[in-house]
């Protein structure tokens, strides 16, 4: 059903927290994962036991210093050690989904509270300005309900949020909704009957989700055209003389991307390892070899090795690309090749969670399905 938090004297923040706290209170989950407004300002994610805390809750900040599928895994891992709620944008959401095909995740006990994602800011635009964005919420909330994109003292949003198709959390136990809605008036929120009645939300009008629905097509429309020319612009570039070597170039090897995706699990890599620490000799006989030779090098093997590991499993949040200092789009490279596998394989990452991963399941004739001879 769709329910109605209720707002008093338009404070969207305030209503949202004491929701949130009703779910501790209630007894429904025994920690709450989700953003909290530290003192001086920083938005950090955190796991909250105490309802007196949630006063610092910002769940609804248009920032991502993660992804917190990261974060969840590590704290469900095989098994939650209590019934949790976690609060994610659809990106995250999705993430999970992928991790727990993994074994990484779990969603025993766990409580998905969804947000509509009209989009975020990158960190490092913002981290500066804390006292500027921390009273943005109301112009962030009224471009939601508009479908328009949001825009901070002349920035705009992540590419990888400019260019989402899937801004919604249709995977949530329990929805807000802030596409199409007045949050100063109330927040639609879609949750169960029993859960609506043991937190007392009041049913919300019917025409709402009628507006929420129209608000969303326009959403997608943009940002699906956005993408398509983004995605297009790296195909061409993978099909000219450069390919995937030329827009690496720049890279430094920092693994900055690795570190900050949610599908790389691995706890042990290779490239964290000493395999690729080469003996001084090696440099100057490849420099005698070739005339000259980079350094450091293998970084071309270190990302065709993270795209064969988890392509099919990119769910497109671009923080690869937020963290990358040397400005590669590393997050449309991998949108790009990502969803031209997983169209072999009919897959869409994060669609459902128990929608077999192809990279991890065998099936006999999965080669000449996708033309590969006999």
């Amino acid at each position: 059903m769709i329910g109605l938090i209720s707002v008093n004297n338009g404070d969207t923040m305030r209503a949202v927290q004491g929701f949130l706290k009703n779910l501790l209170q209630n007894g429904l989950v025994e920690a709450l994962y989700l953003p909290l407004q530290v003192d001086g300002g920083a938005i950090l994610p955190a796991l909250v036991t105490d309802p007196a805390r949630l006063d610092q809750a910002n769940p609804l900040a248009p920032v991502m210093s993660i992804n917190s599928a990261r974060a969840v895994s590590a704290i469900t891992n095989k098994k939650p050690p209590a019934r949790l709620g976690v609060v994610l944008r659809s990106c995250e959401i999705r993430a999970l989904y992928e991790l727990v095909k993994l074994q990484q995740a779990s969603l025993e006990d766990l409580t998905i509270i969804g947000i509509d994602c009209p989009g975020t800011f990158e960190l490092s635009e913002i981290v500066h300005r804390k006292e500027e964005f921390n009273q943005y919420l109301p112009e962030y909330l009224a471009a939601a309900r508009e479908g328009k994109q949001p825009s901070f003292a002349g920035l705009s949003p992540r590419q990888a949020c400019q260019m989402c198709v899937q801004p919604l959390p249709t995977h949530a136990d329990i929805a807000l909704h802030l596409f199409g809605a007045d949050p100063t008036q109330g927040i639609p929120v879609e949750l169960s009957e029993e859960l609506a009645g043991r937190l007392g939300c009041e049913t919300a009008p019917v025409d709402l989700e009628a507006e929420r629905q129209k608000v969303v097509e326009k959403v997608i429309a943009e940002r699906a055209q956005v993408r398509q020319q983004e995605l297009d612009q790296v195909r061409r570039k993978l099909a000219s003389n450069g390919s995937l070597a030329g827009m690496f170039m720049d890279c430094i090897r920092c693994h900055n991307c690795m570190t900050v995706c949610p599908i790389c699990y691995c706890k042990t890599c290779l490239f964290k390892t000493s395999s690729f620490d080469h003996p001084p000799e090696h440099y100057l006989l490849a420099a005698h070899q070739k005339g000259a030779v980079r350094l450091l090098g293998d970084t071309l093997l270190f990302h065709l090795t993270r795209l064969n590991h988890m392509s099919l499993s990119c769910v497109s949040c671009g923080m690869c690309t937020s963290a990358c200092p040397a400005d590669i789009p590393v997050g449309a490279i991998f949108s790009a090749i990502g969803e031209q596998a997983a169209a072999a394989f009919n897959y869409v990452p994060g669609r459902d969670v128990s929608e077999p991963l192809p990279l991890v399941t065998f099936q006999v004739n999965e080669w000449t399905e996708v033309g590969e001879a006999r």
